[in-house]
């Protein structure tokens, strides 16, 4: 009869059993918290009822913890370095200002030459740039509001604000 130091073949395969149960329970719960569930499948398999344990007591992740852990662990511009189109930037902006002012007084972002992110800046400083040919129609902005980076040329409004003339 197959026997590993003392184990019997059927005491093995019961065990290999409540293990893979609590793997399953595990991987679960795992993911009601926004936990990965692949690596709580692998911890509830070979610590069995210890892993569900643990995980009681962890608090559930959501997405503002997750986006936490991920910022801490990159620099700020390095998201923007890789496609600034699905990017947004990592600083959080005051509310808005009152309507009569608002293209004034709205902050916005851009990528240079070498994609990296400059601002906040506001449209006075953004009209500067633009007369002196360092922000053009290809160039990427953000602002609040804004779902993801968009080309100067994809925004009317802003390049009507752009061409204004600044105020003294």
């Amino acid at each position: 009869m197959f026997q590993i130091e003392g184990f019997t073949g059927p005491q093995l395969f019961f065990s290999f059993i409540v293990s893979t149960l609590f793997a399953f329970i595990s991987a679960y719960y795992a993911e009601k918290k926004g936990r990965s569930s692949l690596v709580w499948f692998v911890l509830g398999f070979l610590f069995t009822f210890i892993a569900p344990i643990a995980l009681y007591f962890l608090s559930p992740m959501n997405e503002e913890t997750e986006n936490l852990k991920t910022s801490k662990n990159n620099e700020p511009s390095s998201p923007f370095k890789s496609d600034p189109t699905f990017a947004s930037p990592q600083t959080i902006l005051p509310p808005p200002f009152k309507e009569e002012n608002k293209d004034e007084n709205v902050l916005w972002f851009y990528l240079d030459q070498e994609h990296q992110q400059i601002g906040p800046v506001s449209i006075i400083a953004l009209r500067d740039l633009w007369n002196r040919g360092l922000l053009e129609l290809n160039s990427y902005v953000w602002t609040e509001g804004m779902q993801k980076w968009e080309k100067v040329d994809q925004l009317p409004d802003l390049k009507i604000a752009l061409n204004k003339p600044s105020p003294l």
